[in-house]
């Protein structure tokens, strides 16, 4: 079985494009992955236990916000990142990488149910693709956002999802589990990937040092963060 964590990105007026980035695991890797993310929390904050304290958020990282206030050094931020970037460059991670841009979108049109839509379908590829079957994880915001995407996979489990040319979802399994991101490293994980995602797309052609000092990371040959599947739609 593979397990699929994942987390979004939300579009705004200023930047009109929905992100959700998945990690696919298998199970027999989820121990040394956990391990390793671990290690960098353990190096970061003195202990890995799975608390507020110890959440490696990207954003909170890059703007030295909540817990990393007191980061003042922004080469120890971007070298945390580094860590993060170079785990989901493992073999054993694959990502899922759904974009929409929700500016080309009919005003009907959810972005969010769209990409979650386009994100079903791709973790039902890549798991076909591997012979397996997945569970899909999230970040619990809301019991109404959780209950709203449990409710969107089921249907998609019992009639195909909601395209012209929509597909049958048949090796996800179950229903979407949700729990706090400070609760799950791999959803920290996800989180550190979707946030890249939309920062790349962002400042691709920026010139500031700080967004150099990412994007050169980005170059270097132990770091790939190609995508197992993706999906960017409208185009």
């Amino acid at each position: 079985m593979k397990l699929i964590f994942f987390d979004e990105a939300k579009n705004n007026d200023a930047y009109p494009h929905y992100h959700i980035g998945g990690v696919c695991i298998d199970e027999e890797h989820l121990r040394s992955i956990e391990e390793k993310i671990s290690a960098v929390a353990e190096n970061s904050f003195g202990n890995a236990d799975l608390v507020r304290g110890t959440e490696l958020h990207a954003a909170e990282i890059y703007h030295r916000k909540n817990h990393f206030k007191s980061w003042k050094d922004v080469g120890a931020r971007i070298a945390l990142i580094d860590e993060m970037m170079q785990i989901l460059s493992a073999p054993e991670v694959m990502l899922i990488d759904v974009q929409i841009n929700a500016g080309k979108l009919w005003d009907t049109q959810s972005p969010e149910e769209v990409a979650f839509m386009f994100f079903c379908e791709r973790s039902n590829d890549l798991c076909r693709a591997h012979g397996s079957v997945g569970m899909l994880i999230g970040d619990r915001e809301s019991d109404r956002v959780a209950e709203k995407y449990a409710t969107s996979l089921s249907g998609y489990r019992a009639t195909g999802t909601n395209f012209e040319y929509g597909r049958n979802i048949e090796n996800l399994v179950d229903s979407v589990h949700f729990t706090h991101s400070h609760l799950s490293r791999f959803l920290q994980l996800a989180d550190i990937y979707t946030w890249l995602l939309q920062f790349i797309n962002r400042n691709g052609k920026s010139i500031n040092d700080r967004h150099q000092a990412i994007l050169k990371i980005l170059t270097r040959p132990d770091i790939d963060l190609g995508p197992s599947k993706y999906k960017e739609w409208p185009r």
